[in-house]
Parts: C-alpha cells; structure tokens; sequence
C-alpha cells in the first residue's frame, strides 16, 4: 500500500497533497509563499496588518540563517532572535524576565534577606527565569533544524 505524500497549509493548517499548487481550501498558492519574505511581514505588522503575516519553518531568503543562530546562541535570552525576525511579543517577554532574572541574581550576590513575604517570590521568579532559559535552548534546536517558525507575508497586489 503507498500512502500519499502530504503537507500542511500554513494558512488554514488542513492536510493537502504535496503535489497541489494551490490549497483548495484557502487559496493559497504555494510558490508565492515560497517567495514571501520577512521584510514585508514586518511592514504588515507596523501597519496592524496582521492578517497578511504567515509562519514558516526555515529561513525565508531576507533572513540569514547563520546571524539568526549567533543571535539566538549569544543573546537569545534576551529576546534578540525574535526581535531579529520582528516578532517582538516574544522578544518583550523574553527582554522582560532576562531583567528579572538580573535583578534576583544582583539582590542574592549581595545577600539580600528577604522578608518572609517576599521569598516566595523570589523562588517563583527563579523558577520562571529558568523556563525561559529552557525555552532559549529550544529555540536554538529548533533554528538549527529548520522548526523556528518565522513570519513572512507577500507584498501587497
């Protein structure tokens, strides 16, 4: 028995044949999102225009891959990455919890005593900062075998 070969739209997420140029469900023609580049999706997202921004996995040709490997190795806990690729949600958030994390390490260098009130929160900020630092190293993994999702979009008609 063969089975079909089968791919995802990343519009609508269903399941197409790979041989298909155009996603009967959605429209969308597969070898112009080939094409589509990070630069647009950043201007569609300064535009509020979200609804034309896409992901995909890999690099799309205005990306390099290599400067978004050394940013995400050497400054990905801090968000670079993301900001890199305009999705600057994630980098916010990753910015954010990177000065947490300073701010906690600072403050236990100097020995800082906590009142009892606030030592549960220092233990939770800890536990957070290092989700995000396993996040990090995900995100690393996921650059270096083409699953970091980055968004693209097509240049307005």
């Amino acid at each position: 028995m063969k089975f079909r070969e089968t791919k995802r739209c990343p519009r609508c997420n269903t399941k197409v044949d790979k041989s298909m140029a155009i996603c009967p469900y959605c429209q969308l023609n597969y070898q112009k999102f080939d094409m589509a580049t990070n630069e647009e999706a950043k201007r569609a997202y300064a535009e509020k225009d979200n609804d034309r921004v896409l992901y995909r996995k890999g690099c799309p040709k205005d990306v390099k891959k290599w400067k978004l490997l050394l940013l995400a190795i050497f400054l990905g806990y801090m968000g670079a990455h993301y900001y890199y690729v305009g999705r600057r949600g994630h980098g916010i958030f990753y910015t954010i919890f990177f000065i947490i994390g300073i701010i906690n390490a600072v403050l236990t260098h100097y020995q800082y005593t906590y009142a009892s009130d606030f030592g549960q929160i220092f233990y939770l900020l800890v536990l957070v900062w290092g989700v995000v630092v396993i996040l990090w190293i995900i995100d690393i993994a996921s650059i270096i075998f083409n699953r970091f999702k980055i968004p693209v979009s097509l240049p307005r008609d």
